[in-house]
């Protein structure tokens, strides 16, 4: 260690030492790291973002890295991704993993079935000559998951081919975000139900399909609109294939 900048080290208050994918406890002035313990990534995380003066002594011994910027290749403190970024990235994922399995199933074509309304996605593997059906494979969104076309189809083809299905697939995050193409469903307030509908309270949800965002309303595909400030709606549909996913 002593080409590594010392002082940094001696004016820290913690220091991890970073070696391949394990952080090890360097140095503690409060006494809560064991020296020469191993940490993972999402404690020296947490920890950084919960106490002052933490350094990282990086693979290189003549880097010392510190939780406002660590190097070029690896920026540890950067904002933790929003749960709308993270299922956005899993959406991708799913699209590109279901392009690369039909190139790798050579020999056999691919059809799926879907059905929106029953929220579940078949997956067909048939051979190319005759047609048959060789191998299928489901996937259905649970009640109170978000439906997803292209998540349900990289589930259900991976099942076809008795591939393991990747947890991030069936932990998706629910989207946060409303966006054109969604379809959404809503909630008519007790004074509206009152004055155009039966007195009796009944079902007051409803259900559309995002057309437009703007001037401060969500205007849906058919008519209507719901501001935005007022909205309250959760987003049962964000495949969004029609509006190329935008």
């Amino acid at each position: 260690m002593e080409n590594v900048n010392q002082t940094v080290i001696n004016n820290a208050n913690t220091v991890f030492e970073k070696k391949d994918d394990k952080y090890f406890g360097y140095k503690s002035r409060f006494g809560d790291i064991v020296i020469g313990g191993a940490y993972s990534y999402r404690f020296v995380v947490h920890y950084a973002k919960t106490n002052q003066d933490v350094v990282i002594i990086s693979g290189d011994v003549n880097t010392v890295t510190t939780p406002v910027c660590t190097t070029l290749e690896e920026r540890l403190w950067k904002p933790e991704k929003s749960a709308q970024a993270r299922r956005d990235e899993i959406v991708e994922q799913a699209k590109a993993d279901v392009e690369d399995l039909f190139k790798r199933d050579i020999g056999y074509r691919h059809d799926f079935i879907v059905n929106s309304e029953k929220r579940t996605v078949v997956a067909l593997r048939k051979s190319f000559g005759e047609g048959y059906v060789r191998d299928r494979g489901i996937t259905k969104a649970t009640p109170d998951d978000c439906f997803n076309v292209h998540i349900g189809k990289a589930i259900a083809l991976r099942r076809a081919l008795g591939l393991a299905v990747p947890d991030e697939y069936l932990n998706a995050p629910q989207p946060t975000e409303v966006r054109v193409g969604d379809v959404v469903r809503g909630k008519y307030s007790e004074t509206y139900y009152q004055l155009w509908c039966e007195d009796e309270i009944g079902d007051v949800s409803y259900e559309g399909k995002i057309k437009e965002i703007a001037d401060g309303k969500y205007r849906y595909v058919g008519g209507g609109y719901d501001f935005i400030d007022d909205a309250d709606l959760t987003i049962i549909d964000d495949s969004r294939e029609e509006v190329g996913g935008e």
